[in-house]
Formats: structure tokens, sequence, C-alpha cells
């Protein structure tokens, strides 16, 4: 599985996503969420830019890294057409995971983007680290409900 099989085509003409994910707090989950942000650039107009934003909890023992690997997201954004955005939860009562289009879909993501089992992202040469359709997953399960276009 890979993020562009799952989600390209439910992204190509969003112009708007928002993700809503409370654990996108460690260095894996903030690559995962990158390797959907590359997902989005490959689906989109070249010469369009597209939001993103991003509903999140704040890590409460690493705030400054989390911000940190956000605001490092936002910079490698800007080049290519993404406008990046996040915001922290201050209710501390979000669960679920999802993420809404203006082009008419809402994904319910059942473990959010961790769906991959543990590899070795420190090895350059190893195919799990470059293509994602050569990580194991893990079990996980994904809902496309179809919504009215904003």
């Amino acid at each position: 599985a890979s993020f562009d099989k799952l989600f390209g085509p439910y992204l190509e003409g969003a112009r708007e996503l928002t993700v809503t994910d409370p654990y996108i707090r460690t260095f894996h989950q903030a690559r995962n969420f990158m390797e959907f942000i590359e997902t989005v650039v490959r689906y989109k107009p070249e010469h369009e830019v597209v939001t993103v934003h991003l509903v999140t909890s704040e890590d409460t023992y690493r705030a400054d890294q989390q911000l940190e690997n956000f605001e490092k997201i936002k910079a490698s954004c800007v080049p290519v057409g993404i406008d990046f955005t996040w915001e922290f939860d201050g209710t501390g009562t979000i669960h679920a995971r999802h993420i809404v289009t203006d082009n008419g879909w809402k994904i319910l993501l059942d473990r959010g983007l961790d769906i991959y089992q543990k590899f070795d992202n420190r090895e350059a040469f190893d195919f799990s680290n470059r293509l994602q359709e050569r990580r194991p997953c893990k079990a996980f399960e994904v809902t496309f409900i179809e919504c009215e276009a904003e």
C-alpha cells in the first residue's frame, strides 16, 4: 500500500485539506505526515497552491521538537505550492483521525497515517525506506465518505 494509491484519486482536484490527527508528535509521525503531503504534491496541478491544515495535539514532552518539525515541513512546502498550517487542539479531547477535502471527501483513518511497520529509516539504500509499497503494513481501515464539495 502507498499513500498515492490509497489517497491520490480522492485528493485530485482538492485545493484545501484539513487533516485531524492528535498523534502527529514524534519524528516518525511527522515523517508519515510529510509523505502524505508528498502525495498531495503529486496530485495537484503544478502551478496551483493547495492548503493543508493540520489539527493535532501538542506533545507535552517534546513540544519544541514537534514545532521544529512543523516549521521544517512548512519551509519545505512553500516552493512546491503547499500552504501548510497547523493548530493544536486546546480541548484535549480530539481522538478521531480523518482528512476532509474541499472536493467532496471525508476520509476516516482508524489509525491515522501510521500504517507501516517499523523500518530502518537511516538505511538510505533499503527500498523500504524509499518506497512505501515495500514496507510491511499494520492492520488498518480507511473509509471514504462522499460529501458535498465546498
